[in-house]
């Protein structure tokens, strides 16, 4: 009787077992995107519901012109990555939550690198929801990317990244994520470029 228990806990803890390694096998296929950008400051000025000089107070223009003579107009934003979990598709729910523990990023703007960074904190991925997001924060001197240095070419590069239509084509995202699971991390291979409309994987 003993040895007939022992074998069905045996069988259900590999059946089991077989469960958690498939989900962990889809983890290798998650899919990224570019989803939108929120939060865009310069210089202070907050810039989300600006889309062309005709939304610049008089005191926003000063305030834009002073960072700009002192050469320090700092560009903040938040860039929603969004991430689609292949085990939740075909699945009301899952009994398997993950984490993004790290997530390495570079990103391009324009088609050159700007800045590099990480995830302050583990993004969790719940087994049971199709679409997460991974916020990456995006901060550096707007003054030192624009080679050209020219007033308007700051100007119109923000403008462009609040109207967002056609902006986020002009962002690529470069990312190595690395996923926390029950049998230890798992880390991509290589980096992955993570663009708008189209998912990543």
């Amino acid at each position: 009787m003993i040895r007939k228990t022992f074998f069905i806990l045996t069988f259900a803890f590999v059946f089991a077992g077989c469960g958690v390694v498939k989900e962990i096998t889809n983890l290798s296929r998650l899919q990224f995107r570019l989803a939108n950008i929120e939060s865009i400051t310069l210089g202070g000025l907050t810039f989300t519901d600006k889309t062309s000089i005709k939304d610049l107070s008089s005191l926003d223009v000063l305030k834009l012109s002073t960072s700009f003579i002192k050469g320090e107009m700092l560009l903040k934003f938040v860039v929603n990555v969004e991430v689609k979990n292949p085990n939740a598709e075909n699945t009301a729910s899952s009994k398997y939550d993950f984490k993004i523990s790290s997530f390495p990023w570079r990103l391009l703007l324009n088609g050159r690198e700007a800045i590099t960074g990480n995830i302050l904190s583990p993004i969790n991925i719940p087994g049971d929801k199709e679409i997460s997001y991974i916020p990456v924060s995006i901060k550096f001197n707007l003054i030192k990317f624009i080679r050209d240095k020219e007033y308007e070419s700051i100007i119109n590069l923000v403008f462009n990244l609040t109207r967002q239509k056609n902006t986020l084509t002009q962002l690529e995202l470069y990312a190595k994520p690395v996923i926390d699971t029950p049998f230890g991390n798992i880390d991509y291979p290589e980096e992955l470029k993570i663009i708008s409309l189209n998912y990543t994987n």
